[in-house]
């Protein structure tokens, strides 16, 4: 019989590359994962993983088995989650893959508000560049995703959208923090930070400045926004993110938007994202109803907080 907290651990390791770093996820012994795995490997009588130095590696076994592992566990998940719909989910559980810009406050905030609602229902969250978020609802390991900008994909659906312009935002002591309307061109020399190439604003940035043959002054790249909009804020330099991304920095005036007209930046959005065979769980079901219901909300209440940072600079 399959052992599925094997199949878990086996997973975890597949997620993180590491044996060590899974048992540190899940607050297990290193020993007690290789041991694991080493009953699924003589269960099916082939090497799930090479393993190296730096960590371990799927062999085309594991592959195999990380598709099907991924699958069985998703289906007792969801038959977990319609036995909590019989009981007006008092329990249930929330697979999330995201991208980083809309997770705090914004979602963090949303998933407080549901579990007020439904204590029970507990939320795993993956933070990931858009392709590894994709990924995830590919092979079934989350049920829900948020990405920005507009993408074709066979097995995608899009749940809801929510507009989130690129901004240019930078401490109110950077120079061009007076309200001046700016192009691109006439920002390319000051220095900024972006995110690195795993992010679609990276590659958005980069196109805009090609269009008139610049180049970002980049003194920073990196993987994380959050560490990017402090970065930023303490260097006096140019951040691009959307405005949900640097809130909290935006309301305690640490950070206000440059008034740059790009029309690249404008027309973005953050699309809410599901895989179109894949049965979700009525949790999960649940609290995309009540997200996407709140978008326009915030999509106004984004406008106006924009409206009102711009005619205080005039």
């Amino acid at each position: 019989m399959l052992n599925l907290t094997a199949c878990r651990y086996f997973l975890e390791v597949v997620h993180l590359g590491s044996i060590r770093l899974a048992a540190d996820r899940l607050h297990v012994s290193p020993s007690a994962i290789s041991r694991q795995i080493a009953k699924l490997e003589r269960e099916f009588g082939e090497p799930l993983f090479d393993r190296r130095a730096n960590g371990v590696q799927l062999t085309e076994a594991g592959t195999l088995a990380a598709e099907h592992f991924a699958s069985i566990l998703g289906q007792i998940d969801l038959i977990r989650g319609e036995m909590s719909d019989l009981r007006k989910l008092k329990s249930g559980s929330v697979s999330i893959a995201t991208v980083d810009g809309v997770t705090d406050p914004y979602l963090s905030e949303q998933i407080l508000a549901f579990r007020k609602r439904f204590p029970a229902v507990d939320f795993r969250m993956r933070i990931r560049g858009r392709e590894r978020v994709l990924e995830a609802l590919e092979k079934r390991i989350c049920q829900v995703g948020f990405v920005y900008d507009h993408f074709s994909h066979p097995m995608m659906e899009i749940v809801g959208q929510w507009r989130q312009p690129l901004l240019a935002l930078v401490p109110p002591s950077h120079p061009f923090a007076d309200g001046r309307a700016v192009k691109l061109p006439d920002i390319a020399d000051c220095d900024c930070v972006l995110p690195d190439d795993s992010y679609g604003i990276h590659h958005l940035v980069n196109r805009a400045f090609r269009k008139f043959g610049g180049k970002p002054k980049a003194i920073m790249v990196a993987d994380q926004l959050h560490f990017l909009i402090r970065h930023a804020i303490r260097s006096n330099a140019i951040v691009y993110v959307p405005l949900q991304a640097a809130l909290r920095e935006v309301e305690a005036g640490e950070l206000v938007p440059l008034n740059l007209s790009c029309g690249d930046f404008e027309h973005r959005f953050i699309y809410a994202i599901v895989r179109r065979d894949q049965r979700r769980s009525p949790a999960c079901d649940a609290f995309i109803a009540m997200l996407t219901s709140s978008f326009s909300k915030h999509e106004k209440a984004d406008a106006t907080m924009l409206k009102r940072l711009r005619a205080a600079q005039a």
